[in-house]
């Protein structure tokens, strides 16, 4: 999956970000971003913090790191055993029009695009829409209404993007996408911002005995499908919902079973 967005993030924006990429490494995922400044490097360095393997796409050559302040977390990248690719020849310096090329690439190597913060007009906001025409996945995380950070961000998802709310939805979406992982976050760390399952309003939609699909679920609260689908496997992971006649219906707790 790939993780991108602002060079200038806030300090949630830069949180989110690290924190996400941990979850996701730590669960098998590799991470795919940019090597610059902002949230770029937060993914990187939650990968790294997470034990897992993390992929720097570059607008340069491999042998010319951009912005040089970040050598050291290059080293890192490949001595966790990640990788630095580029589809630049050697030497190749920074140029302006390297990087959306450079963004297309990102998307391609991506099953998932996750965009954290991103302005209007981001060069975030271009590997999303180089994911879209790729038919791959777009997911986005919700920011402050008050913030400019999130007005591409909020975009993406009033048009349709997944929300991420936490590291379960991206993983969501890697299971609808055909990657299926050994160990889908057994034990996740909260990010702050993730909804709690009991509080999550699909509930109070869904019957314990008659069962509805997520389209059916999608159109009661009109939402998005890809959504619906993610905050669906969520709750189905947490126990909260069960599949039942090709739908979902509400999960008995123990001890709350009917006579």
């Amino acid at each position: 999956m790939a993780i991108v967005g602002s060079r200038r993030p806030s300090p949630y924006g830069e949180a989110v970000a690290e924190q996400l990429s941990l979850e996701l490494a730590r669960a098998g995922v590799i991470v795919i971003s940019g090597l610059a400044l902002g949230v770029d490097a937060a993914a990187h360095r939650g990968a790294l913090n997470g034990g897992g393997v993390t992929v720097a796409v570059m607008g340069t050559g491999v042998d010319v790191v951009y912005p040089a302040a970040h050598a050291l977390l290059a080293e890192s990248i490949l001595a966790a055993g990640g990788a630095l690719v580029s589809q630049f020849p050697d030497g190749t310096a920074p140029r302006r029009h390297n990087f959306p090329a450079r963004n297309y690439t990102m998307a391609a190597l991506s099953d998932v695009v996750v965009v954290v913060e991103a302005a209007e007009g981001s060069g975030a906001l271009i590997t999303a829409e180089a994911a879209l025409d790729l038919h791959k996945e777009v997911m986005a995380v919700p920011g402050s209404v008050f913030s400019p950070l999130s007005v591409g961000s909020h975009s993406l998802l009033r048009d349709g993007a997944g929300l991420v709310q936490n590291a379960r939805d991206v993983m969501a979406a890697l299971h609808r996408g055909g990657e299926v992982l050994d160990d889908p976050l057994a034990a996740p760390t909260e990010l702050g911002f993730k909804l709690r399952p009991e509080r999550d309003g699909i509930l109070s939609h869904l019957s314990d005995v008659l069962a509805l699909n997520a389209a059916e679920v999608a159109r009661k609260l009109q939402l998005p499908l890809s959504e619906v689908l993610g905050r669906l496997t969520a709750l189905e992971l947490d126990g909260a919902v069960r599949r039942h006649q090709g739908g979902y219906v509400r999960a008995l707790r123990r001890g709350k079973e009917r006579a």
